[in-house]
Order: structure tokens, then sequence, then C-alpha cells
């Protein structure tokens, strides 16, 4: 079994610990756990810092007003053209650059 390669060094000396601490099929199971669990990590504070970056910039209410239905009749009975046409509304404020 080999030992899974982490990308923080903090959780990678962790994981050697667990093997010194554990029997290995023990120490192999909690290792990829805590692997799992940097992935999430990883994920979560890139996500985090993208929100954080984009939220004095993007808009806090949506800049898309409602569709509007239609309906057209057809030669062929049952068959009408239906439809929704939307009216795209720029965004009013401007950026703070």
């Amino acid at each position: 079994m080999k030992k899974p390669d982490f990308t923080f060094n903090e959780w990678q000396a962790f994981s050697d610990k667990l093997y010194k601490a554990f029997p290995k099929w023990l120490a192999f199971i909690l290792s990829g756990y805590l692997w799992g669990l940097e992935q999430r990590y990883i994920t979560f504070k890139t996500r985090k810092a993208v929100d954080d970056a984009i939220a004095p910039v993007a808009p806090s209410e949506p800049v898309i007003d409602a569709p509007q239905y239609y309906s057209k009749k057809s030669e062929v009975e049952g068959l009408d053209e239906i439809g929704f046409t939307y009216r795209f509304a720029k965004n009013k404020t401007k950026n703070k650059d």
C-alpha cells in the first residue's frame, strides 16, 4: 500500500505520524480519509478566495428582467408556436477601478 501524496507538507507530516502510531492498514485508511479532507479544504479555500475577490464587482441582484411568454397559432391544430423573449438589461452600477 502506497502512502497518499499530500499537497501541504503539514498534512504529509501528520500522515507520517499516523503510519508510525497505527498498523499499516489502519494508517492507510486514515491517510486516505485525510487526503480527501485536504482536497475538500483546498476546494473550499479556492472558492472562498474567488468569491471574496469578485464580491465588490459582482451585482447584488439579478440584472435580467423576467422572460415574456408568447404563442402563435399554427396551421396544424395543437401545434402552436410557443416561445419566450428576453430583454437583457445592463448593470446600472459602474466598476470602481
